[in-house]
């Protein structure tokens, strides 16, 4: 800053120290700034120790986050996946009370009727299927916040300076202000110079109180006149109570810092690492063991979900029942309580060709992209069709949460990095959720599609290779799992028609050899796996020969391998052992002949290929093709008969 030259600046300045008073003029004067020096020496502490602390606990809560993030994540994944499945079994619960108190509304109040269903629905809804959390990398409690130490580092310092600091600014300022270069005329030069040399008296003094009080006179407008010890007093007591309020906040906001659950965390993993312990680890461990209770929570509470699922059936039924009594004669069924709820959807109708809505071609564009890089998924969505498919009873192994386990653990083994399966239920695709659907008079509750219609986008993937070779794998592991007394194996066993046509046989063969394990008539609406023979069929897991017998044809479903192999002969004593000898026609099987387009066949014939086939008795049996096959219908129903 420059001065006034030689005499001028010494005149200057024997002038400010004769004008300007001492700056202790005063016992209390000078306690106040003995005070005020005390508490801007704690602020600045307090801030450079909460500067520090914030950068601690930030860094340690980044190294947390990194070290136990993805673990923090699971277990809040695995317990919302425990919420939604303890939500909707008492949304069912509470379906099945709605039911049982359900009256026959007036159609006129059809609507209304409809609206409040609609409501109560989406309040149970709401219940099992929360939005999710908008964080899941931190426990509700017991661990860091990783926004604590952020918001303190992010928090805006207190606007505290060093005195010298302070001083030299206020300093300046003033000198820019009162510059004698500034004046317009040697009056107001002479003004200026004698409020210069008051200035650089101050400055010299290190007198920060005139100063201050100089500035704010500048900036108010006020006269620069001399400073009197009550103004002294009075500046110095301000600034002392607003450095006290700065420094009272600043000891709040450590003190917040230290009783922060990161602080704490940090304490203890420094106890921990003295001991010799490793607190991240042991809480890797703690966290890995309390996830997987939570997914074992998880498939117990989806056992429990068929049991609530079956008690609204019942209740249903019974509710229906009830009305049938007191209904009109000829009125039997005109109302349905579950008709127009929005918790239990329609099941999707089996083996019926269903409209391709937009959605469903979306699903389907969808799983051929997934089979090129996310097969799990695939599979996901192939067992929860499949189980949709099977009717109102699934397949016995998917009877329990158990055997669910037990069949996605047998698919899922073949690629690596599949998860679990209540990890793959915690994180279902958006065209699978965990719901109950109406199927018949029962009520079924689990892993499904999201609407109905979706149905047929799997069907429409399932045409395509990569999809079919997915869904084949899912749909062979869906047999009960036995062993073969023929070749010893142990496994899924193969669902198949053995014959069906004219009657119609169920059989369970082993999947290695194509040993029969067990034979069965089921008759009525299939189910289970009964109702996946047609995409057995479809997916290659079974074949089909078949063959006329007076113009009825006659299919014999078979392993690929064993259809691929088939010859004459075969054929041959596999229609005598299902149709001739348990219907005892007295005719023996080398008295059937095998016809293929260029006539009868040896028997050591391959079929494969050969275009259409039929069975007749030979010329000299006794017995003609339409006279056997009248015998046999006539003995098949019988079997009908009281």
């Amino acid at each position: 800053m420059p001065v006034a030259p030689g005499r001028e600046l010494a005149r200057r300045d024997a002038l400010a120290r004769t004008r300007a008073p001492e700056p202790s003029g005063g016992d209390e004067v000078a306690a106040l700034e003995a005070r005020l020096r005390g508490v801007l020496d704690e602020v600045t502490a307090l801030d450079v120790e909460i500067e520090k602390l914030s950068a601690a606990l930030a860094d340690f809560s980044r190294a947390w986050e990194h070290q136990l993030g993805r673990a923090f994540a699971e277990r809040a994944v695995a317990e919302r996946l425990v919420r939604r499945l303890t939500g909707l079994e008492d949304a069912l619960f509470e379906e099945s009370n709605r039911v049982r108190a359900a009256e026959p509304q007036p159609r006129r109040r059809r609507a209304q009727r409809r609206t409040r269903h609609a409501s109560a629905a989406r309040r149970a809804r709401a219940a099992w299927d929360p939005a999710p959390e908008p964080h899941d990398g931190w426990p509700e409690a017991g661990g860091p916040d990783p926004g604590t130490a952020e918001a303190a580092q992010a928090a805006p310092e207190p606007e505290v300076e060093a005195r010298e600091v302070s001083l030299k600014r206020t300093y300046r300022r003033l000198a820019r202000l009162l510059h004698p270069d500034l004046a317009q005329d040697d009056g107001e030069r002479a003004r200026l110079s004698d409020l210069m040399a008051r200035v650089n008296a101050a400055y010299a003094r290190g007198d920060l109180t005139e100063l201050s009080v100089l500035s704010e006179r500048l900036g108010a407008g006020e006269p620069l006149g001399e400073l009197t010890d009550d103004e002294r007093r009075a500046h110095l007591q301000a600034r002392v109570a607003n450095l006290e309020r700065i420094a009272a906040s600043l000891r709040r906001e450590r003190d917040r810092l230290l009783r922060s659950d990161t602080e704490r965390l940090r304490t203890e993993s420094a106890r921990r690492a003295e001991a010799g312990g490793d607190l991240v680890e042991e809480t890797r461990v703690e966290l890995a063991e309390e996830t997987a209770a939570a997914y074992g929570d998880a498939l117990a509470r989806l056992e429990r979900l068929g049991k609530a699922a079956r008690e609204l059936a019942r209740a249903r039924k019974a509710r229906m029942r009830e009305l049938e009594k007191r209904g009109p004669t000829g009125a039997k069924r005109a109302f349905d309580p579950l008709a127009e709820s929005e918790l239990v959807r329609r099941g999707a109708a089996r083996l019926e060709e269903r409209r391709a809505t937009a959605a469903a071609r979306e699903l389907a564009r969808a799983l051929e992209d997934q089979a090129r890089a996310a097969l799990w998924e695939v599979a996901l969505t192939c067992l929860a069709f499949f189980a949709e498919a099977a009717g109102t009873r699934p397949p016995d192994v998917l009877a329990t949460a158990e055997g669910w386990t037990a069949v996605w653990d047998a698919v899922r083994a073949e690629w690596p990095g599949a998860p679990e399966l209540p990890r793959a239920l915690a994180r279902l695709p958006r065209h699978l959720t965990l719901g109950a659907r109406q199927d018949g008079d029962e009520v079924l509750a689990g892993m499904q599609l999201a609407s109905a219609d979706l149905a047929a986008g799997v069907q429409m993937a399932l045409d395509r290779p990569a999809v079919a070779r997915v869904g084949a794998a899912v749909l062979a592991a869906l047999g009960p799992v036995e062993t073969c007394p023929a070749c010893r194996a142990a496994g899924p066993a193969r669902h198949l028609h053995r014959t069906r046509g004219l009657d119609t046989l169920h059989g369970l063969v082993c999947a290695a050899c194509g040993a029969v394990l067990r034979s069965y008539w089921r008759y009525g609406e299939v189910d289970g796996l009964e109702a996946l023979a047609p995409h057995a069929l479809r997916l290659g897991l079974v074949a089909e020969v078949t063959a006329a017998l007076a113009g009825t044809t006659l299919g014999f479903q078979l392993l690929p391998a064993e259809a691929e192999a088939l010859t004459a002969e075969k054929l041959r004593r596999r229609f005598a052992d299902l149709y001739l000898t348990p219907y005892d026609v007295a005719l023996a099987p080398a008295a059937v002949q095998v016809l293929g387009e260029e006539g009868p066949l040896g028997p050591g014939a391959r079929l494969e290929g050969r275009g259409r086939l039929e069975l007749a008795p030979a010329p000299d049996a006794g017995v003609t093709g339409p006279e056997l096959l009248e015998l046999l219908r006539a003995r098949i129903e019988r079997r009908f008969r009281p």
